[in-house]
């Protein structure tokens, strides 16, 4: 199956003993060139939205399979933001120690930049207006515009901060095989075992990325909770709507 880095979010337990339910939050990377197989798992987790949260370059580079029956929607989460992840930005990023502040102001931009939040507001707005069926979110590779997307969610819904680390980090096992099969192309294509290496910073997650995104917001906002009313607009009413829709 070529549906990559996916997951069902469904059975995640709330602090309070609630459960996610099941085929409702769905993540992955791109939907692009699925097998029968990928098609497949998604009618099987009833998939009725598609929110993509990649770039226009991304979109007319490798645009999301036409699957029958979906509302599609598009959010490019990093429209105003200078840094990006894009491979090209990542083979220029030099030693190894500028990936990973590249990767680290990334997820600075993801919590602080007016546009991400913005981004993410209308991503809520999606979650709240899908009274039924499987909401699949999903970027390039699945890790961290998409790794920030199920965090929010996640913590609003009374997640465990340790359930929320591991299902961010279950992203480097999901990963793994398309990763080297990545390297292997890139290293193909003339790229140096420097370079290479600054990519597989890169396309992992690291829960040092994750402590920052909270740190920021602790700083800065104090909660999760004030971080969703401030940043996201997102009221106690729409926090509620969301808890009733999405746990059991």
């Amino acid at each position: 199956m070529n549906l990559v880095n996916f997951r069902d979010l469904g059975g995640v337990k709330t602090k309070e003993g609630k459960v996610i339910k099941p085929n409702r939050l769905l993540r992955s990377g791109e939907l692009v060139q699925l097998d029968e197989e990928g098609k497949k798992v998604l009618a099987q987790h009833q998939l009725t939205k598609v929110i993509d949260l990649r770039s226009e370059d991304e979109l007319e580079k490798r645009p999301d399979d036409a699957l029958h029956t979906i509302d599609y929607q598009w959010i490019d989460i990093m429209k105003d933001v200078k840094e990006n992840a894009s491979m090209d930005a990542l083979l220029q990023a030099g030693e190894l120690e500028a990936v990973d502040r590249h990767m680290k102001q990334i997820y600075t931009n993801l919590v602080m930049n007016e546009g991400a939040q913005k981004g993410y507001r209308q991503y809520f707005e999606q979650l709240l207006a899908t009274e039924t069926g499987g909401v699949l979110f999903h970027c390039f590779a699945g890790k961290d515009r998409t790794g920030m997307a199920a965090v929010y969610a996640l913590e609003l819904l009374g997640i465990s901060r340790d359930a929320i680390y591991q299902d961010y980090l279950q992203t480097n096992i999901q990963r793994a095989k398309p990763n080297e099969s990545m390297f292997d192309e890139l290293a193909k294509q003339g790229a140096t075992k420097q370079q290479i290496a600054g990519v597989k910073i890169a396309m992992e997650v690291s829960a040092s990325y994750l402590d920052h995104a909270y740190q920021l917001i602790k700083t800065k906002y104090g909660s999760m909770q004030e971080y969703a009313k401030e940043a996201l607009l997102l009221s106690t009413q729409d926090q509620k709507d969301l808890q009733a829709l999405y746990l059991d």
